[in-house]
């Protein structure tokens, strides 16, 4: 099927409506370039031109996203992977790639598969309006498979920290895998989570502890608590003042 068509008429309206028919699609759903204005001929013979158009199908960001991978997974020697649009809510892409060779595209704790979802994010946004798309890829049951993990990591992290009354840094992680420990966390009792660590190195810390998340965090994070001390300091010399 043609995506893009160039024609010509006597009008602008005409030129649009025969590229219309050469894509086999509505005009409501066709972007139109004006490449060139009709001109009439001068005393009815001379000189004149043809209005001319270029028109190509509307594609959305999600389809996009999905061309892009398709692109890319070809590139890779994977293009036997199958690759569909899953629906979702609004503003939102789901991706499902699925076949034998799925484990090729997913990376150590699925950094491939982070990496590409990021690329599928900057091409299914970068239409020059204001749009957000958030992209996210599904390599077989992987997502699946490490929110399990994950959740099962933060349990076993709780209890160790619980049971040696000391905090727990787990490894860096991404900042959807930090709220899965985090989402696991607080829902037992006796241990509290938060998130240290700037930009790679951004990890969660787990503490033990049955007061409130803010208190255990001032017990156990030096930065945190200096950050306090130093607030509640600068307030009491504001009332001073005041």
């Amino acid at each position: 099927m043609l995506k893009e068509a160039f024609a010509s008429d006597e009008t602008v309206a005409l030129a649009k409506q025969k590229a219309c028919e050469m894509l086999g699609a509505e005009e409501k759903d066709v972007d139109f370039e004006v490449l060139q204005m009709p001109e009439r001929k001068r005393l009815g013979f001379f000189g004149g031109r043809l209005a001319q158009v270029r028109a190509f199908l509307k594609v959305s960001p999600e389809e996009r996203a999905r061309d892009y991978l398709k692109e890319v997974l070809y590139y890779m020697g994977l293009e036997s992977l199958n690759v569909e649009l899953v629906p979702g809510e609004k503003d939102e892409c789901n991706i499902d790639i699925n076949g034998q060779e799925v484990k090729n595209i997913v990376g150590k704790h699925g950094e491939t598969l982070d990496a590409l979802q990021y690329l599928c994010s900057i091409v299914a946004n970068n239409t020059g309006k204001n749009c957000h798309c958030k992209v996210r890829l599904n390599a077989g049951d992987y997502r699946e498979r490490r929110k399990k993990s994950l959740e099962a990591l933060a349990r076993r992290m709780a209890y160790r920290a619980m049971e040696t009354n000391e905090k727990i840094e787990l490894e860096p992680m991404r900042a959807y895998e930090r709220k899965i420990i985090h989402a696991t966390v607080c829902s037992m009792d006796g241990a509290h989570s938060w998130s240290e660590g700037v930009d790679n190195d951004r990890h969660v810390v787990i503490a033990p502890g049955n007061k409130s998340r803010y208190e255990v965090r001032y017990m156990y994070d030096k930065d945190f608590s200096e950050r306090v001390d130093s607030t509640n300091k600068q307030e009491e010399n504001q009332e001073i003042e005041d």
